[in-house]
């Protein structure tokens, strides 16, 4: 029997995917649905925050650590092996509880397969919760020579294991549930795309059951304080540049140590989030101008930053041109590059592209990109453009309606 109120969520286990789709289930708890979110067992408690159900994956499937591992060593391609093997496990165990208590949808994240597969080999309408736009063939043609050969160096290692964890998967659950190819993104009956319209390129795989909502940030209501040593930091005496190569991307001591020469003399504040897998005190002093963190509340510093330095992720990108930053992109992968230049072409930031093809990134352009951004109001004025736009298409509230009238279709 359908539970016509009762939706399930299969995520993905990393703040990237995660995090956009809070909003939406929050929202629709809020218009009265049950929902219920599978994911790692780290984002319990916003899941639960948002009114979910919480389900949590089995240890040893698929984490954050392993999505981030992949990333850094492998790029996308590794990504997908990972996702294969984990959708071995993960599979079986959505289709036990689902068929069980069979939801009136499954939601998936657009790299969560097993949800995809899961909904499919048990006809339950599809909803993909994309976390970024699409990118097509045609975007590789921006890459230059050198940054093809150190993306193939990263990539084809990679392919075998991702052959075979196909192989793997479609001779063990058959060919019916496995989505077309391109498999990853993986759109559905509905798919739901937190970003911008004007990011979205023209693809062929673009129909009417993609949705376009703008982004999906929790308000400034919600944000909680700095804690006593960063308040103090970003105390609006002196600007504020914020530098964070996002959750999965590992930047290297060589980018920190640029960082430091780059920006230690700069009339700014400079905030450097290493991540987890850069030890701080391995960096040295840092200059006096500087803070190093693993990582910080980036929405709530962003509200106070005048510069960002981001590797070019769609959430950190939409976080910073929704607070009217300006952005300087170092891009560690083609889709990034793409976001990059969507926003550089609107004025609203710059980019530096280097780290595609492995090499380091200039000082001196570093500093220069900054002080542009600092000095000069063109940027700052495009980023708070955009970022009063932002909220035109409606967020995770037209999220939440698209998905109601779907399944007002879909159960006829």
């Amino acid at each position: 029997m359908t539970d016509s109120n009762r939706i399930v969520v299969a995520g993905m286990p990393a703040a990237g995917h995660v995090n956009p789709s809070l909003p939406i289930v929050r929202e629709l708890t809020r218009r009265g649905f049950e929902v219920t979110y599978y994911t790692g067992e780290e984002f319990r408690a916003p899941v639960e925050d948002a009114g979910c159900e919480f389900r949590g994956y089995p240890a040893n499937t698929i984490g954050p650590a392993d999505i981030a591992e992949a990333t850094r060593t492998g790029g996308p391609v590794k990504v997908v092996a990972k996702v294969l093997k984990a959708t071995e496990s993960l599979l079986p165990l959505l289709q036990s509880d689902l068929d069980t208590r069979r939801p009136a949808a499954l939601a998936f994240d657009s790299n969560a397969l097993w949800g995809r597969m899961a909904a499919a080999s048990l006809d339950l309408p599809m909803i993909s919760l994309m976390t970024t736009m699409l990118v097509g063939g045609k975007a590789m043609a921006r890459l230059n020579a050198r940054e093809w050969a150190h993306f193939l160096g990263e990539a084809v290692p990679g392919v075998p294991a991702a052959w075979s964890g196909k192989r793997r998967v479609v001779r063990r659950f058959g060919k019916r549930a496995y989505p077309p190819s391109p498999t990853l993104p993986m759109r559905g009956d509905l798919t739901i795309f937190p970003v911008p319209r004007w990011m979205q390129s023209a693809d062929p795989r673009i129909d009417g059951g993609c949705h376009y909502v703008g982004p999906t940030i929790r308000p400034q209501s919600e944000d909680a304080p700095l804690d006593d040593e960063l308040a103090a930091f970003a105390d609006g005496s002196e600007p504020l540049v914020l530098v964070s190569l996002g959750t999965l991307h590992a930047g290297s001591d060589a980018f920190f140590h640029a960082c430091f020469e780059a920006l230690g003399e700069l009339p700014a504040r400079v905030l450097l989030a290493v991540g987890s897998h850069t030890d701080p005190a391995r960096l040295g002093q840092a200059p006096a101008n500087t803070l190093v963190r693993s990582s910080v509340p980036q929405l709530e510093v962003l509200r106070r930053a005048a510069v960002f330095v981001t590797h070019g992720g769609m959430n950190s990108a939409l976080e910073g041109l929704a607070c009217g930053v300006p952005l300087v992109v170092v891009p560690q992968q083609i889709e990034q590059l793409v976001i990059g230049e969507a926003v550089a072409g609107r004025g609203a930031g710059v980019v530096l592209r280097h780290n595609l093809s492995d090499r380091p990134v200039p000082v001196a352009e570093l500093r220069a990109a900054v002080e542009n951004a600092l000095t000069g109001p063109a940027q700052r004025e495009a980023a708070q453009t955009i970022g009063a736009s932002l909220s035109e298409e409606g967020g995770a509230a037209a999220a939440a309606t698209a998905i109601q009238d779907h399944l007002k279709t879909a159960t006829g």
